[in-house]
């Protein structure tokens, strides 16, 4: 592809649509993993123990598909986070079940209010109609 031909084609609505996305959301972790960090949390972390806060005794395989991480990915954060004392893994079989520990439970009570009222202000310029025609189009996206 020439340089022109590949100019032309970022300049296409879907290109820049795509882009503006991705873009939006990579501005929006940042954001998250700032207000996270006095935490010694990164967004991922808190990710992985507020699926535990809710799903606790999961399979590794089962949290793994609800954050939608490889098993090489889920197996590096759940050593990480059970080496910190957060997490216990626990063989069930040929699976791993998680639990929260006391430490990682009074971390994500701590670090939720946090995130919450973060997500409130990332959408607050929107109203709630806007928050469901987002909602919706991001849905016929999936």
């Amino acid at each position: 592809m020439t340089e022109e031909a590949l100019n032309n084609a970022l300049q296409q609505p879907a290109i820049r649509l795509w882009r503006r996305l991705v873009f939006t959301t990579q501005n929006k972790i940042r954001e998250v993993e700032t207000a996270l960090a006095p935490l010694e949390l990164t967004m991922t972390e808190f990710d992985l123990l507020a699926v535990l806060r809710r799903f606790d005794g999961a399979t590794q395989q089962e949290v793994a598909q609800r954050l939608l991480f490889t098993e090489a990915n889920m197996s590096y954060h759940a050593k990480r986070l059970s080496v910190r004392g957060l997490i216990e893994r626990r063989t069930a079989g040929k699976c791993k079940q998680l639990t929260l520990t006391d430490a990682g439970r009074t971390l994500v009570e701590r670090a939720l209010p946090t995130v919450i009222e973060l997500h409130e202000a990332q959408f607050s310029d929107l109203n709630q109609e806007e928050l469901g025609v987002l909602r919706g189009l991001l849905s016929r996206l999936r």
